[in-house]
């Protein structure tokens, strides 16, 4: 069986493999070690999104088919818990899972893979000094909601085409990766798979229940209070997007100064394609303050020249900084502290 089948097996290449395979729903069910090895790998899979990290083993899988396959019945088992925030976050770890695919296989294979993938997702596209040149059709389709500078079109176009570098390139495969999966998900089914897969689903979906929820509470902080920008921000983080470090930066300066906790800020970017807990973990500690240093969240000027002012609403005229947005809504004192750990 070709490997690039089962390792992305969201392309139309997978979907033919398993349209003319002989294997049904009831024969994965059916004991055995190809059905077991299915079964398991389905779970981890799953079990991926709800701890917000994937597997780093650099071993490509031995039972290719079995790789394929756990992928279609992990979209069965997230379809029968049908939690919409598990199934955002199912996807951004297929998505992370094909980035670190990507980033780590050697040169060679890494070119064959990205090349397939387009062809895949049918996009043209020709290699130049190092760099990727699409159409502007093509590259428009997946990157409305890639935010940055490094995306703005004026940035990237270059006689009529986008041109990237291979790790942008990754970074818009990844994004359709994670549309790809999403589409079609939860999946219309009859409740007699669900019932035949209840010792899955039921584990599952106690744990999601646990660990996703989507009543969180913050303490004294008051998301609906935030401005515009940031609640734009914590929209893509928690639909699974990728922020840039300015991005990242504003949001968890921000969050620190209004009183949210290092553990919730962290929860926040589960989601994230690249999430990895220790990283965020390092990172947020760091703009919290481990360092010796507060940080202040960036102006409204600043936020602007990264492209990251969206939505202004009226109080957005009248202020210059994100904070003083959230201090009228909440008509706390300007001079009042609001971190805490």
């Amino acid at each position: 069986m070709d490997e690039y089948i089962a390792l992305f097996p969201y392309t139309k290449t997978a979907v033919r493999y398993v349209e003319k395979s002989t294997r049904t729903f009831a024969s994965l069910l059916r004991p055995g070690e190809f059905s077991n090895k299915v079964l398991q790998r389905s779970v981890e899979r799953i079990t991926w999104a709800v701890i917000g990290e994937i597997d780093q083993k650099e071993d490509k899988p031995s039972y290719l088919e079995a790789e394929l396959f756990s992928y279609v019945m992990a979209r069965v088992i997230v379809s029968c818990i049908s939690a919409p925030r598990l199934i955002q976050k199912y996807a951004a770890a297929e998505a992370r899972y094909a980035t670190h695919l990507l980033c780590h296989t050697q040169n060679q294979s890494q070119l064959d893979y990205i090349h397939r993938l387009l062809d895949d997702f049918e996009i043209d596209a020709s290699v130049e000094n190092n760099a990727f040149h699409l159409y502007f059709a093509d590259v428009i389709r997946y990157t409305a909601r890639l935010r940055g500078p490094e995306w703005r079109l004026v940035n990237l176009m270059n006689r009529g085409h986008v041109v990237l570098a291979k790790n942008q390139l990754v970074q818009l495969l990844a994004e359709i990766v994670r549309l790809k999966v999403l589409d079609g998900l939860p999946l219309k089914l009859e409740t007699s798979k669900c019932e035949e897969l209840v010792r899955y689903v039921i584990p599952l979906k106690e744990i999601a229940a646990a660990t996703l929820s989507d009543d969180i509470s913050y303490g004294t902080v008051h998301l609906e209070a935030c401005p515009p920008c940031i609640k734009a921000l914590l929209l893509m983080a928690s639909a699974g997007r990728n922020l840039t470090h300015p991005a990242r930066f504003a949001l968890t300066s921000f969050l620190a100064n209004i009183g949210m906790n290092a553990e919730d800020i962290v929860r926040i970017y589960e989601s994230s394609p690249d999430f990895s807990k220790d990283l965020t973990t390092y990172q947020v500690g760091h703009i919290m303050g481990s360092s010796g240093k507060d940080y202040t969240p960036p102006g409204c000027s600043t936020m602007e020249t990264y492209g990251n002012c969206v939505e202004s609403d009226s109080l957005c005229k009248r202020i210059s900084h994100p904070l003083s947005y959230y201090r009228i809504k909440t008509k706390s004192p300007k001079g009042t502290p609001h971190r805490h750990d």
